[in-house]
């Protein structure tokens, strides 16, 4: 694999491209020519590589305390959204109501929802009953039918 020539040494990089082009360092792939070529050649990239995570923090960093004061306004908003809008569109509501049942007999009104309760509650309990006396004749019927089939074999 040793080639007689320098050439330039190509490794993947992204933002280059997919190429990045290390030409302008004197670096060969002939090992007596330039000994230490190669060490330089990877101090400089490891370099590099330690700019681009420093950069990459700095960024990340700042790109979180921006989601950070985003976080803070959209709350404040929603707080005062609440704070202002709701409570006075309930407060609206509230009238509107009292306005609209101001002649009504309210109290004749529960009064009446109040009866009717309970008498559904009470159709509820009757319909049990009927129900459960259904089922005990059903259960006593099919008992007796059982002990009258073995008194005639």
């Amino acid at each position: 694999m040793w080639q007689s020539q320098p050439q330039p040494i190509r490794f993947n990089q992204y933002g280059n491209g997919g190429q990045y082009d290390v030409a302008g360092m004197t670096t060969t792939l002939v090992p007596n020519l330039n000994p230490n070529a190669s060490i330089d050649f990877v101090v400089t990239q490891v370099e590099k590589l330690a700019n681009q995570i420093n950069t990459l923090a700095a960024d990340g960093e700042s790109a979180g305390l921006e989601i950070a004061d985003r976080g803070v306004v959209t709350y404040n908003r929603m707080t005062d959204a609440f704070n202002n809008e709701t409570i006075q569109n309930v407060d609206r509501i509230v009238e509107i109501f009292n306005e609209k049942t101001l002649n009504w007999p309210l109290t004749e009104l529960i009064i009446m929802v109040i009866v009717g309760l309970i008498l559904v509650i009470i159709t509820l309990i009757f319909l049990f009953m009927v129900f459960g006396e259904r089922v005990t004749a059903y259960r006593y019927r099919k008992k007796l039918s059982a002990d009258s089939d073995i008194e005639n074999i």
